[in-house]
């Protein structure tokens, strides 16, 4: 009896230590083949056949639709360029530019994966084809806060939460050479106090 519940011990220990690895490598390992620029992370081979077992797993446990490499590519970060939590009780502002693209669109989500709701007719989201740019082909995005003028989100609320931008038709998916994309640039501008 004694050997049975020892047994039971050693197997409830490794499937716990293994499941909390798994989890970990799933959620917090960027995958082979990640495209990482500044805070901004994507898998570019998460939508195709050449997708590694990791990048398998995390969008099996994200329950999400990846875009396919001849669609786009969806870049997300859950930080700020401090390397700080991005928290719904604070304003960022996104600012610079991104790969060439047909269209972009900037989504918040909980960590939970729920988009962030709107309150009244305030934007959430916001697109390529609705920002007022620079003559540079350059923007300033304000997410969260008080209404500001130019181009402003109203990501409201309390918690963390992550900034998912989907480049459709964009050849940084492709071998077409493109040496060193850049995105935009994500801003602290506070919190209440």
């Amino acid at each position: 009896m004694r050997l049975m519940v020892q047994i039971l011990f050693v197997l409830a220990i490794g499937i716990g230590v293994g499941s909390v690895t798994a989890w970990f490598s799933i959620q917090r390992s960027h995958g082979i083949g990640a495209i990482n620029i500044g805070v901004w992370t994507a898998w570019p081979f998460a939508g195709g056949s050449q997708a590694d077992p990791y990048t398998v797993a995390r969008v099996i446990s994200d329950s999400a639709v990846p875009l396919g490499a001849a669609e786009g590519l969806a870049f997300e970060t859950v930080a700020d360029e401090d390397g700080e939590p991005l928290r719904l009780e604070c304003a960022y502002r996104l600012e610079g530019s991104t790969p060439p693209a047909r269209l972009w669109t900037l989504t918040p989500y909980r960590l939970d994966d729920r988009p962030i709701e709107s309150v009244g007719d305030m934007p959430v989201h916001a697109s390529s084809h609705g920002l007022l740019w620079f003559p540079d082909g350059t923007f300033h995005l304000t997410v969260g806060g008080p209404p500001a003028p130019g181009n402003w989100i109203a990501a409201r609320g309390e918690g963390r939460y992550r900034l998912v931008m989907r480049l459709y038709d964009t050849p940084i998916t492709s071998s077409s050479g493109l040496v060193d994309p850049v995105m935009p640039r994500v801003i602290p501008l506070g919190c209440p106090t």
